[in-house]
């Protein structure tokens, strides 16, 4: 099946494609959509999952040829790396390396960015959400500078790096997970005692409150999908591994969304980022 929609994906680490927005890029894919998946670092700060050959000096080659696998399993066959250092979690020493992605100068990674607009032209562009999910700086920077780089890829007097014409996204979204599903897993994952970085972080900061959802897809076709994709980031901890089967079926049988461009101002919830357009 062939379609004329394109579709232009940021993320901030290897395995956030997956983790976060995978059933959403396998639906599309299998329904023609031509998708790019922009990443924005090597992963190289992760936390190594038990029983990975990774090592820290390793391990951004690891993840990327981990992302490879994953988007070969969602059908997604175009891919960039940016292929600036994974920043750690906030106030880490990581967020003092040189080349960590929030070090990078805003102009360049601008640039970057909107290079690709220009070069793809995608009717919707889609990220992460402004919050970074749970507070990740690289999470927060591909998102703010995704957005920046929406705003700004239709001016023809911004400067242009290749020989693109300016273009104009749609539509502009942020991947969320509602509050209310993760107050519930982050509940199991302390009772049963759970030792992971984000296991130990706070539900009720993180998460996106439910009424501010703008975009509700049906993605339960793709869950074997998707957990096959997931299992490909081997040397990272999978949150669905984490949690009981009825949890993880619940949480990959829809994908949550937050339309940013053009603004929602609630009513009737999308069911297609292609919605309109």
């Amino acid at each position: 099946m062939t379609s004329h929609k394109r579709l232009l994906a940021v993320f901030g680490h290897p395995d956030d494609e997956t983790f976060g927005a995978g059933s959403t890029l396998a639906r599309y894919a299998s329904e023609g959509v031509d998708i790019t998946v922009v990443t924005a670092t090597g992963g190289e700060a992760g936390e190594i999952a038990p029983g990975s050959n990774a090592t820290p000096q390793t391990l951004g080659t690891v993840r990327e040829a981990e992302l490879r696998w994953a988007l070969g399993v969602l059908g997604v066959r175009s891919s960039v790396l940016l292929g600036y250092r994974d920043s750690g979690m906030a106030g880490t020493e990581d967020n003092r390396h040189p080349s960590a992605f929030i070090n990078a100068p805003v102009s360049e990674v601008l640039g970057r960015l909107v290079a690709l607009i220009r070069k793809h032209r995608p009717q919707v562009v889609a990220t992460m959400d402004l919050g970074g999910g749970y507070g990740h700086p690289d999470h927060i920077r591909a998102s703010e500078l995704t957005t920046q780089a929406f705003k700004t890829a239709g001016d023809p007097s911004y400067p242009f790096l290749s020989g693109d014409e300016s273009w104009t996204p749609s539509k502009l979204y942020y991947h969320v997970f509602p509050r209310s599903r993760m107050v519930k897993w982050f509940n199991y994952l302390k009772e049963n005692n759970h030792s992971s970085e984000i296991a130990n972080l706070n539900p009720n900061t993180v998460g996106t409150p439910d009424e501010e959802i703008s975009t509700v897809l049906e993605v339960s076709t793709y869950l074997d999908q998707r957990l096959h994709a997931a299992e490909q980031h081997r040397s990272q901890q999978s949150p669905f591994t984490m949690l009981p089967r009825e949890l993880t079926n619940e949480a990959l049988s829809k994908d949550f969304w937050v339309r940013a461009e053009p603004p929602w101002h609630g009513g009737e919830m999308e069911t297609d980022l292609f919605e309109g357009i």
